[in-house]
C-alpha cells in the first residue's frame, strides 16, 4: 500500500549525501528515474510468470537503489513485493508492482512540480 502522505523522494537529504554538488543530483536523479522505469517494466513482464525469485530479486536491488536515492515509499514498496516474492505469493505481485508504478508516477510528478 502507498502512503500517500509521504514525500516521494527527500531531495535535500540526497543533495546531502553527495555534498550538496547540484550537477552530480541532477545526473543520479536522471539516472535513477531511467533505471526505476525500466525495473518496473522488468518487474510487469516477470509478473506474467510462475516464478517468484526473479521478481524478488530485482524488487531487492530495486528497493536498495530507492533508498539510497532517497525514495522511501518506493523503496517501501520494493520491501513488500520482495517480501511476498520470498514466500512465494504471485498473486500478489501485480497488484504490488501497480503500487510501484503509482510511487513512481508520484515521484514524477513530485520531481516535475520541484523542477527537477
Amino acid at each position: 500500500m502507498v502512503d500517500s502522505h509521504a514525500v516521494p523522494i527527500d531531495v535535500a537529504a540526497l543533495a546531502s549525501m553527495l555534498g550538496g554538488d547540484k550537477s552530480l543530483v541532477d545526473m543520479i536523479l536522471k539516472t535513477f528515474r531511467a533505471e526505476i522505469k525500466a525495473d518496473i517494466a522488468a518487474l510487469t513482464e516477470l509478473s506474467h510468470g510462475n516464478d517468484p525469485e526473479p521478481i524478488r530479486a530485482l524488487a531487492h536491488r530495486l528497493k536498495g537503489t530507492c533508498s539510497n536515492a532517497k525514495a522511501m515509499p518506493m523503496s517501501d514498496a520494493a520491501k513488500a513485493l520482495q517480501a511476498a516474492m520470498a514466500a512465494g505469493d504471485m498473486s500478489a505481485a501485480q497488484q504490488l508492482i501497480s503500487d510501484l508504478e503509482a510511487c513512481r508516477n508520484e515521484l514524477e510528478q513530485y520531481l516535475s512540480a520541484q523542477g527537477a
